[in-house]
C-alpha cells in the first residue's frame, strides 16, 4: 500500500533538466591541472603554456568568471601577517596592530574579508565570547586586571627562536603556495614529448650519455631535426641539455638548483607535490600498492556520476619527473609509518638525490625498502598475531593462483622469502607522505587493497 503524501505535495518521475551552457562550461577535472596529459611539442610553432583550469580570479567578480575553490591546509609554521590580516597580540588594545616576530607572545589572528566588489562594507560579525564576558562583568561592577607580565613575557634563556614569514629558519624568503598547473610545467620542461619520445632535459639516469648543446657545433634547429631519421627511426640519444627554443618549454624559474652549502628546510616547511600529499579519506590522487614498481603507478580514477570510472591512466615520465617538493630537498628521511602498532619503525629509510628529489625517487624508494627480505630475529620480534598475518600475506603473494599473469610472464617466485611487504598485511596502498609530528622526518601512510 503507498502511503500518501501532505496535501500540496507532488513527487514528479522526470529527471530535473540541466542547462547545456552549464555543462559545455563545467571544468576539466582538477588533476589535469598538475599532471596527466601533455602537449607534444611542434619545432613549427611557439610553445604556448597550458591554461590554468580555475581561472585565478576571486569569486563574483566583476568579469563574471568563477575564482579557484577555497584549499585548506595546515600551516604548522609561523607567519608574518599577510595582506588583509590583522594581528592583535593578547593583551595589547583594540585597535593596535604588531607584525609576528621572534620569541612574540601568542597573537590572535582575525581575517579581514577583502572590500565588496561593489564597494559596500561588509557587515561586522558578533564580539567574541571573551569580550561579551568581559563587557557582562563590567556591566555587573566587577573589575578585570590584566598582568602586563603576561601578556608580554620576557624571552627565555633556552628557548628556540622561530623563524618569520620573511625569512625562515635556514634564511630562505617564503613564498606563496605552488599553484597545480606550476608542477606541470615543471614535467613540461623536464621531459617535453618531441618526435613521439620524451626527452631528458633534467638530471637523470639514462641508458645513453647527453651531450651539453654548448659543447655540440649543432644548432638547436639541427638537432631537432635529427631526432627522426628520414625512415621514421626516433633517435632520443641525439637530444642536447640547455637547448632554449622558441618552442620548447622554458624552465620554471621557481625552483633553484640546491645549494649544498646551505642546510635543508624542515619538513613543515616545504610543500609536497600534490601526488604525495597525505589523503585522510576518499581516493588519493596517486594509486599506486607499494607491492609493485613504478611502472604500475598510475592516477587515481575519480568515478563519474553515473557511476562508471575513467580508465586508468599510468604515470608518465613528465609526471615521475615532477619535483617531490617545494622548495627542492636533497634528502628526505622517512622514519614513521602511520597505524602501526609497533612502537618505532623498524625499517626507516632516506631518499637522495643530489639534483633534487622527484616523484619517481619516492616511489622507488618506498618499493625498494619493502622488497628487502625479513631477517630471523626481526620476525620472532613480532607479535604471534602480526607473524599470522604476514605469512597470509606471503602465501597470497606467492600463490599463482592469485596472480596469473605474473605467473604465466615468469614473474612470480612461489619459492620467494618474506619481505618487509609481507609484514603490511593487506596495507600496501599508497596514502601519501607528511611531517612526522615529532619533527624528525616523514610518515609514511598506507591504506587498505
Amino acid at each position: 500500500m503507498e502511503s500518501s503524501l501532505p496535501p500540496g505535495l507532488h513527487l514528479s518521475a522526470k529527471s530535473p533538466t540541466t542547462n547545456d551552457s552549464s555543462q559545455q562550461r563545467q571544468p576539466r577535472p582538477t588533476w589535469t591541472q598538475h599532471c596527466g596529459v601533455y602537449r607534444s611539442i611542434d619545432p613549427s610553432k611557439a610553445w604556448v603554456p597550458s591554461p590554468q583550469v580555475y581561472p585565478s580570479h576571486p569569486p563574483n567578480s566583476s568579469d563574471g568568471q568563477q575564482g579557484m575553490p577555497p584549499d585548506f591546509l595546515l600551516d604548522l609554521t609561523f607567519r608574518k601577517p599577510r595582506s588583509g590580516v590583522e594581528v592583535q597580540s593578547l593583551g595589547s588594545s583594540e585597535g593596535s596592530s604588531s607584525s609576528s616576530s621572534v620569541r612574540e607572545p601568542f597573537q590572535l589572528v582575525s581575517v579581514v574579508s577583502p572590500p565588496h566588489p561593489n564597494g559596500s562594507e561588509p557587515t561586522r560579525k558578533r564580539k567574541s565570547t571573551v569580550r561579551r564576558l568581559a563587557g557582562k562583568m563590567r556591566s555587573l561592577g566587577l573589575s578585570i586586571r590584566t598582568d602586563p607580565a603576561l601578556a608580554n613575557p620576557p624571552p627565555e634563556q633556552d628557548a628556540i627562536p622561530l623563524a618569520t614569514s620573511a625569512t625562515s629558519s635556514v634564511g630562505r624568503k617564503s613564498s606563496t603556495k605552488v599553484q597545480p598547473h606550476e608542477w606541470k610545467e615543471w614535467g613540461y620542461w623536464a621531459r617535453p614529448l618531441v618526435s613521439g619520445f620524451y626527452a631528458h632535459n633534467s638530471s637523470s639516469p639514462t641508458d645513453y650519455p647527453l651531450q651539453h648543446i654548448d659543447d655540440s657545433d649543432m644548432t638547436v634547429e639541427e638537432v631537432l631535426r635529427s631526432l627522426t631519421s628520414p625512415d621514421g627511426t626516433q633517435h632520443p640519444e641525439r637530444w642536447k641539455l640547455g637547448m632554449t627554443h622558441p618552442s620548447l618549454p622554458p624552465r620554471p624559474t621557481r625552483w633553484s638548483p640546491p645549494n649544498p652549502t646551505r642546510p635543508l628546510p624542515f619538513p613543515w616547511e616545504v610543500q609536497l607535490n600534490p601526488l604525495l600529499g597525505h589523503v585522510l579519506f576518499g581516493t588519493p590522487r596517486l594509486e599506486w600498492d607499494i607491492k609493485e614498481d613504478i611502472t604500475a603507478a598510475s592516477l587515481a580514477t575519480i568515478p563519474r556520476e553515473d557511476g562508471t570510472h575513467e580508465a586508468a591512466l599510468l604515470l608518465s615520465d613528465p609526471d615521475l619527473a615532477q619535483p617531490a617538493t617545494y622548495p627542492f630537498l636533497t634528502h628526505m628521511y622517512v622514519n614513521a609509518l602511520a597505524e602501526d602498532s609497533s612502537p618505532q619503525f623498524a625499517w626507516p629509510f632516506m631518499v637522495l638525490n643530489p639534483h633534487g628529489i622527484k616523484i619517481r625517487d619516492i616511489i622507488n624508494s618506498v618499493h625498494d625498502n619493502f622488497q628487502e627480505c625479513v631477517r630471523e630475529r626481526e620476525y620472532y620480534g613480532w607479535t604471534m598475531a602480526r607473524r599470522r598475518e604476514a605469512a597470509r600475506a606471503h602465501r597470497k603473494r606467492c600463490d599463482p593462483q592469485e596472480h596469473p599473469h605474473k605467473a604465466m610472464a615468469g614473474d612470480l617466485e612461489v619459492n620467494d622469502d618474506m619481505r618487509r611487504i609481507d609484514y603490511l598485511g593487506n596495507r600496501t596502498v599508497f596514502r601519501g607522505l607528511a611531517p612526522n609530528p615529532d619533527m624528525t622526518g616523514w610518515v609514511l601512510y598506507l591504506g587498505q587493497d
